[in-house]
């Protein structure tokens, strides 16, 4: 039988087998997987779905269905139509099974005290203007005037959105923009297809940020190239910073950019994004 010879195999290289299950590799030791699958979620699906799984801003992860392989396959594929991206590339495939173990462990979980997280403004600036990351706030957004000019100034929106109104935007991007100045846009050449936010025109040409790879490219196009310029629907801001940063992280963001704001004793805590229902 395959669990016998799992037993053998054991036994031969010194391991109990009383410790040796016929799960996969990456599944060995429940109780360790589940606790590398909690540190993980913490720092990325908690960002969406609430302190162990009990849904924020995406649905809580309660239910029959949660079984290792539902979530397993859910992180895997992403879930098309909604915010859900793919961890594959993010998480490693071991990664990915300590999580979807961790979720089926919650389903008799009661609901942990709240958590001590609060944002640093401090370490909030070096997160938002850090150079070697692609994906840093700065390369799009300026604070203050500083950073870049594809999107809005976020100093100007801080003081009249709540801590959890900012966490929001930052982890799920709008799909409507009230600003027009910022309407995402194709812009089709004779040549190429570009996706971004137009920066400007003159008589002769139209200054355009492609933002398809990021940092975005400010593109100068000669409008007899032009063959059209629509507006699109939704934002270019990407939607995968849930995975992107940590928890503590997005906060320490959401800190400095409120400071801009509302000055700088302004305290931004775990419980401001996550209220209790």
């Amino acid at each position: 039988m395959a669990i016998a010879g799992i037993w053998i195999a054991a036994s031969a290289v010194g391991v109990q087998p009383a410790r040796v299950s016929a799960q996969t590799p990456g599944a060995r030791g429940a109780a360790r997987t589940s606790q590398e699958g909690g540190e993980l979620f913490s720092t990325t699906c908690q960002v969406c779905h609430g302190e162990a799984g009990i849904g924020s801003s995406a649905p809580s992860l309660r239910g029959t269905k949660f079984t290792p392989g539902y979530v397993r396959q859910a992180m895997s594929e992403g879930r098309p139509g909604t915010m859900m991206p793919r961890f594959t590339g993010v998480f490693t495939t071991r990664e990915i099974e300590a999580v979807a173990r961790y979720v089926a462990s919650l389903q008799n979980a009661q609901r942990p005290p709240d958590s001590g997280l609060r944002g640093d403004p401090a370490a909030g600036e070096t997160a938002f203007f850090r150079p070697q990351r692609a994906h840093s706030c700065y390369v799009c957004h300026s604070v203050n005037g500083r950073g870049g000019r594809v999107g809005p100034d976020l100093a100007q929106k801080a003081a009249s959105k709540s801590a959890r109104e900012l966490f929001e935007k930052i982890v799920l991007a709008p799909h409507r923009l009230k600003d027009g100045a910022y309407a995402p846009s194709r812009l089709t050449t004779r040549l190429e297809v570009l996706t971004g936010i137009k920066a400007g025109e003159t008589e002769e040409v139209v200054r355009f940020y492609d933002t398809r790879s990021l940092p975005p490219m400010l593109r100068t196009i000669n409008k007899s190239d032009v063959v059209s310029l629509t507006t699109m629907p939704g934002s270019v801001m990407p939607t995968d910073y849930a995975s992107r940063f940590t928890l503590q992280e997005l906060l320490d963001i959401v800190a400095f950019v409120k400071s801009t704001g509302s000055g700088p004793d302004i305290q931004v805590r775990f419980q401001d994004v996550f209220p209790r229902q």
